[in-house]
This record gives C-alpha cells, sequence and structure tokens, in this order.
C-alpha cells in the first residue's frame, strides 16, 4: 500500500515544530555567535512556549532536546540553506548531526565493509546504541518535515544490519519505531481513515524493511499519533479501535 503525501501536506502537519525551530534560528542568527547549548535551551523553551513535544516514542530520554536538535538541524539546512549561509556557526552548532548524516549517506552509497570502516572512522571508532538511533533520526526527521523520503529510511533500515550485523536488534527497534510514526502521519493527513487501511499501511511497511519483528502495536502508533501529530482520541478510536470503538463513536455523534 502506497500512501503519498506532497511537500507542502507534510509541512503543514509539522507547521508548530518548523516555526518553533525557524524562531529559534533567528534568535541564533541575530547573536551571531551561540552555542550549542543556547540552541537547545531556545528550542527547548521555544517548544513548551507552543505546547509541543520533541518527536518521540514512549520514552522521554534525559538528553531527549539534545536529540531534538534534529529538527532544528533539518530545518536549517535545508529550510534556511545555514550551512552555505553561515557554514562556520553551522557547524560550531550541527557538527555532531553534519557527521551522522555523512554516516547516513556512507552507509546508503558504499559497499558494506567499506562503509563499515569508513563510518567507524567518522564516528571515532564505535556506534553504540543511541548513536545509531540518532542517525536514523535525521533521516526520518527529514522525511517528517518534507525534506526527504520514505524510501531513503527504508533502504537505510534495510542496509544497517548488513553494515553493522551487531546492531540489528536496534535496527528492528527502530523500524518498529519509524513505522508507528509514518502511520500516524497517514492517520494526521487524512490518507488512513479505518483499522483495514491502517493494517494495510503497517503490512507493506514491514514487507519493504524485510525485517522481522518490526510491526508496531496500535497502542504504539496511538501515542506517536497523539504526542507528535496531536491527533484527537475520538479520531484516533475511528481508526485504531477496531469495530466496537467505531460504534461507541457513531453514537456519541449520533447523540450529540
Amino acid at each position: 500500500m502506497a500512501v503519498e503525501l506532497d511537500e507542502r501536506r507534510v509541512r503543514e502537519l509539522q507547521r508548530q515544530r518548523i516555526d518553533a525551530a525557524m524562531e529559534v534560528l533567528s534568535a541564533v542568527l541575530s547573536k551571531g555567535a551561540a552555542s550549542r547549548e543556547e540552541a537547545r535551551r531556545l528550542l527547548e523553551e521555544s517548544y513548551r512556549k507552543r505546547a509541543i513535544q520533541p518527536i518521540r516514542g514512549k520514552a522521554w530520554p534525559p538528553d531527549i532536546w539534545d536529540k531534538e536538535m534534529a529538527t532544528l538541524y533539518v530545518v536549517a539546512k535545508y529550510a534556511l540553506m545555514l550551512n552555505e549561509e553561515s557554514p562556520e556557526l553551522f557547524s560550531k552548532i550541527f557538527g555532531f548531526e553534519e557527521t551522522l548524516e555523512e554516516a547516513a549517506e556512507t552507509i546508503l552509497t558504499r559497499p558494506p565493509e567499506e562503509a563499515r570502516r569508513l563510518v567507524l572512522f567518522l564516528l571515532g571508532g564505535s556506534l553504540d546504541d543511541n548513536m545509531l538511533a540518532r542517525l536514523l533520526r535525521i533521516e526520518t526527521t527529514k522525511m517528517l518535515l518534507g525534506f526527504g523520503s520514505e524510501d531513503r529510511v527504508i533502504e537505510l533500515l534495510k542496509r544497517l544490519p548488513k553494515v553493522f550485523p551487531e546492531q540489528e536488534r536496534t535496527v528492528r527497534k527502530y523500524a518498529r519505531y519509524f513505522i508507528a510514526l509514518r502511520v500516524a502521519q497517514a492517520i494526521a493527513a487524512g490518507l488512513v481513515r479505518n483499522r483495514i487501511s491502517k493494517e494495510a499501511l503497517k503490512q507493506a511497511l514491514a514487507a519493504r524493511i524485510g525485517l522481522e519483528k518490526v510491526m508496531p502495536d496500535d497502542e504504539y502508533v496511538e501515542f506517536i499519533a497523539a504526542t507528535v501529530f496531536g491527533i484527537p482520541k475520538r479520531r484516533l478510536a475511528r481508526v485504531l479501535g477496531g469495530e466496537k470503538s467505531e460504534k461507541r463513536e457513531k453514537g456519541r455523534r449520533a447523540k450529540g
């Protein structure tokens, strides 16, 4: 099942998040010499002011705001071209994300053995679970904000176990999150409207990724849909709740 979202629609779904990033980047540019720490602090303030959460699954790790710098990076590079306009400032704040994106490109374009050697060189000799998830997060954020493609993320998920077989468990875990995020995005866009189309999309994404045990349950999809996209629970009940929930929802509407 193919679900296509045009770039404009994708960005509208995340308009508050993009606006928050723009506000932070404007403040950073006005100072001209901001640090990564200050940019991260401003990002957290901007999100809290708008009552929006970082892009995430159910966990709230202690470094969540540093991870959310991926959103700031994507907007800075692909919306404002700050890597070209202010390269020194850009690298000062986003040097880590630049390296991770280069590592992702290497995995996508080089043979597995060569890719492994080059990525380990780029990352100082090791790739742990957290760093791998952050590498994937950049590519996923690009897709989520309309600056990248689903195909690129899926190809990365398929290649990673060949380059870093010891990280297959982490890749499977992230793949489960990615499917939940993608299904939630499709619900938010109105492209998935019932449990049949929801299940078809989940199955199609899992088949394309081709790894075992990557199907997210509906509870996970619901959490991400509510948290990342702000979809009301009533709407989610119609899509995820099955026949009984759909009947209950119809009854509520009839009474109202």
